[in-house]
C-alpha cells in the first residue's frame, strides 16, 4: 500500500510537470467540439438498428454520468442537432461527422503519451483510422446498452423474468445495477484508451490500476462539482456563457483524472523496474561473480573485482 501511495502522490506532482492540467484544457475543448458531431453520427448508426428514439435513449443514458447542472446544459442542445441532423450511415455528411467526432481522441492520445513518456510511431493516417474505429465501438456499444434498456422491460413482462424486472423497476437495486453497468462500460472504454490508444505496448496487469483510479476520482468529482453548483453562482464570472463554461470546467476536470492515472500507471511501473534492478543489480550496472558462482555483488561499469573474478555483459563474460 506505500508503493501505491507514494506513486499516487508522485502522478499528481508529475502531472502538474507534463503540463496535464493544459493538456486536459485542450482534451476538455476538443470533446465539447466533438461531442455534436459525434451525436449526429449515432443517430446515422442508430438509423440501421433501432431509429431516433434509440439514438436520443443512448444519449440520454450517456448524461446519467455527468452533473446534472452539465446535462441541462447539453441534452437539450444535443437533441435539437439529432432532430435537424438526419444522415445516412454510408453518407458523406456521416464521414464527415464521424472525422470531427476523432479529434476528442486524438486530443487524449497526445495526453497519454506525455503521460507514459512514449513518442507516437504510427502514421497520423493510422491513428485517424484507429481513433474512428473507437469512435464507432463506442456508439454502437451505447446503441446496445441504450435497446436493453428500452426492449429488457418488455421482455420481462412478456416471458416473466423475475430477475429482470427487479432490475428494471426505480428502486435502489435496480438503480445500483444500472449506475454499476454504466460504470462498467465507461471502464471499458478506459481499457481500451490505455492499452491501445497509448503509444507502446502494455498488459491489464499494468493499466487497472489507474483505470480504477480514474473511476474513483471520475464518480467522487461529478458528486463534488454537482454540490459546488448548488451553491455557487458562475453567472457572475461569465454571464451568458455560464452554461457552456460550466461544461469545459466538468469536462476538464474528467481529462485530469483520466491523465492522472496514466500517471500513476507509469509511476508503479517505474517502481517496480527500480525494484528489480535494486535486486539484481545497482540501477543497472554490470554484475560481477566469483569464481565459483556463488556470490553476487554489483560493481560500477568498467570496473573488475579483484582476484580471478569474471564481469558479465549483455550474457557473455570477460575474464578479469
Amino acid at each position: 500500500m506505500g508503493r501505491q501511495v507514494r506513486a499516487f502522490f508522485s502522478a499528481i506532482y508529475e502531472l502538474y510537470a507534463d503540463s496535464g492540467f493544459s493538456m486536459a484544457g485542450a482534451v476538455a475543448y476538443s470533446f465539447v467540439l466533438s461531442l455534436f458531431p459525434f451525436v449526429i453520427f449515432l443517430g446515422a448508426v442508430a438509423g440501421y438498428f433501432g431509429g431516433e428514439a434509440l439514438a436520443e435513449r443512448a444519449v440520454a443514458q450517456l448524461f446519467q454520468i455527468v452533473p446534472e447542472q452539465v446535462a441541462r446544459t447539453l441534452e437539450p442542445e444535443v437533441m435539437a442537432v439529432m432532430g435537424r441532423s438526419r444522415l445516412g450511415l454510408l453518407t458523406f455528411g456521416a464521414l464527415i461527422a464521424l472525422v470531427f467526432a476523432t479529434s476528442a481522441i486524438e486530443s487524449l492520445r497526445a495526453a497519454l503519451n506525455t503521460a507514459y513518456r512514449v513518442k507516437e510511431t504510427k502514421s497520423y493516417p493510422a491513428c485517424l483510422v484507429q481513433s474512428a474505429f473507437l469512435v464507432l465501438f463506442s456508439a454502437l456499444g451505447m446503441l446496445v446498452f441504450a435497446w436493453g434498456i428500452v426492449v429488457g422491460p418488455q421482455l420481462a413482462r412478456q416471458y416473466n423474468l423475475g430477475w429482470l424486472i427487479g432490475f428494471t423497476d426505480q428502486g435502489w437495486w435496480a438503480i445500483f445495477l444500472r449506475y454499476f453497468i454504466v460504470i462498467s462500460v465507461i471502464g471499458a472504454q478506459l481499457f481500451a484508451y490505455h492499452l491501445f490508444l497509448a503509444a507502446g505496448d502494455r498488459r491489464i496487469g499494468e493499466v487497472w490500476p489507474g483505470v480504477v483510479l480514474s473511476v474513483v476520482l471520475w464518480i467522487l468529482a461529478a458528486q463534488v462539482f454537482a454540490w459546488w453548483m448548488s451553491f455557487s453562482d458562475y453567472s457572475r464570472f461569465y454571464a451568458g456563457l455560464t452554461h457552456l463554461m460550466v461544461t469545459l470546467v466538468f469536462f476538464q476536470l474528467a481529462a485530469i483524472v483520466i491523465i492522472l492515472g496514466a500517471e500513476f500507471n507509469r509511476g508503479l511501473s517505474e517502481m517496480r523496474h527500480s525494484k528489480q534492478n535494486s535486486g539484481n543489480g545497482r540501477h543497472g550496472d554490470p554484475v560481477v561473480s566469483d569464481t565459483v558462482g556463488k556470490d553476487i555483488v554489483a560493481a560500477p561499469a568498467g570496473v573488475a573485482s579483484a582476484g580471478q573474478g569474471k564481469i558479465e555483459r549483455n550474457g557473455s563474460t570477460e575474464a578479469a
